[in-house]
């Protein structure tokens, strides 16, 4: 690396992931936004858990260790923080994505850990309301009096049981109770409340509002009378396409016209306090494309490619991007979440081995070097959990066609990937060799072999409900 900090110098960091935000719907709604954008950004994964792990480590999901059988964030790979951590960084953390979670093991490395209204629902002692309405959906009303019971009498924390209990009804109703939003407007309170230091300060953050359900506050709603969209993205995928699918990419629209009003508030309080703002998706959202709707049935296009753009408003950030200004400039480097931990470690005057990454640093500069980061990116999908999957079974689906594993590759030019049934070229190159890149970079995994499957302890039920397996 080059032009590193020297030890007491290090710049403050802030990366901030904007979840299943399209890369269209960003540049569409985020103009505003500052810096230097990446526009040919493309995820690892076409979920959260893996591409925050190519985030957090450097590697590929099935070499860090998370996949959708292996979610819990073992301790076997050094991660950012950690590395933050030892040079002397503050870490600190607030997520809305329970995915992203301390239960799940995201917590290490992080001097504070916080998050929004989803995560102090995950309590350890929680009722499991979701398993329980599975099993009860079929005895009428008095099943609530059932599951009042087993939470007063149960083995469980019964206030925050309850409450818990009382929101989930308001969000099936479609209404969210004291909550206005899926917890941004608690992320801009976090950022204004804390004290922040210009050097070595290190914030993560995911916020929620692209995701599903699509459920911005009133006067974002194209029709405020209408309930948030409820369906079932793989099942649409499969075999039954959404009735009313105007009505859904319009609920998308909307909640990422609400992120990009409520980021600004945040992103504004960010620039004042850090010299370098990552802002970026960890994947996409498919509304449609390719008869794919969501993000847990594929690699598709709109799901893997991502919006990234990195900003460096504080007087301490070593390079100087057009956001002095108040303008974006853009490169068309291929890059991916590999190389934003390259980066964020190289800001950071790290040497660590991340050989799988690239720093985008030089590309930072007003008068950027012509430079070739990568030929291409390799993209994983491992399968469905194994509760989807009995549920998809039950059902009557084949669910052998989304079951399994398969992979992506993005060139400068094109995207080659599997889909349910064939494989797909997007762009004017030839199959075959891509075909062959992609067989060098699978075979090149060094693959966690002792991974196993991840106790969830009743966690796994409440991610389905919210739409996240």
């Amino acid at each position: 690396m080059s032009g590193h900090a020297t030890m007491g110098d290090e710049p403050s960091i802030a990366l901030v992931v904007l979840d299943t935000l399209r890369a269209d719907a960003f540049d569409e709604h985020f103009d505003w936004l500052p810096g230097v954008q990446f526009t040919n950004a493309w995820s690892t994964s076409h979920w959260t858990a893996p591409a925050h792990a190519s985030l957090f480590t450097g590697r590929y999901a099935s070499e860090a260790g998370v996949t959708i059988t292996s979610q819990d964030f073992d301790r076997h790979t050094t991660r950012l923080p950690e590395l933050l951590q030892s040079r002397g960084y503050r870490t600190r953390a607030f997520s809305c994505n329970v995915n992203i979670s301390e239960r799940l093991g995201w917590h290490h490395g992080f001097d504070e850990f916080d998050g929004g209204w989803r995560l102090r629902g995950l309590g350890a002692n929680v009722f499991d309301w979701d398993a329980f309405i599975a099993e009860h959906q079929s005895d009428g009303p008095d099943r609530y009096l059932r599951a009042l019971w087993r939470c007063v009498d149960g083995d469980c924390d019964t206030t925050q049981s309850l409450k818990q209990g009382a929101l989930m009804k308001l969000r099936d109703m479609g209404l969210k109770g004291r909550h206005r939003d899926d917890g941004a407007g608690e992320l801009l309170e976090y950022v204004r409340d804390r004290s922040w230091d210009r050097d070595r300060e290190f914030l993560f953050a995911n916020l929620m509002e692209a995701h599903r359900p699509y459920d911005p506050p009133d006067e974002y709603r194209t029709d405020p009378n209408a309930d948030p969209p409820h369906f079932d993205g793989v099942k649409a995928t499969l075999e039954e396409p959404p009735s009313e699918p105007e009505r859904i990419t319009t609920a998308y629209d909307d909640a990422v016209r609400y992120l990009s009003d409520i980021y600004r508030a945040i992103y504004g309080e960010l620039a004042s306090e850090f010299d370098y703002v990552v802002t970026l998706a960890d994947h996409g959202e498919a509304l449609g494309e390719y008869g794919a709707w969501e993000h847990g049935s594929g690699l598709y296009p709109p799901v893997m490619r991502v919006p990234l753009v990195v900003s460096a408003p504080g007087p301490h950030a070593s390079h100087r991007t057009p956001d002095a200004s108040g303008t974006r400039a853009t490169r068309d480097a291929l890059v991916t979440h590999l190389d934003v931990y390259a980066t964020l470690l190289d800001l950071a005057g790290i040497d660590a081995d991340h050989r799988r990454g690239n720093s985008v640093r030089p590309l930072l500069s007003s008068d950027p070097p012509a430079l070739e980061l990568r030929s291409n990116v390799l993209s994983e999908f491992h399968g469905i959990s194994r509760r989807r999957r009995l549920s998809l079974e039950a059902d009557g689906y084949a669910v052998a066609r989304v079951d399994t594993e398969r992979h992506g590759l993005a060139t400068a030019d094109c995207y080659y990937f599997e889909d349910l049934t064939e494989t797909r070229t997007i762009g004017d190159c030839e199959p075959a060799a891509l075909e062959a890149a992609l067989d060098r970079q699978i075979a090149g995994l060094e693959r966690r072999a002792d991974l196993s499957e991840a106790d969830l302890s009743g966690l796994e039920s409440q991610l389905e409900e919210l739409g996240y397996l």
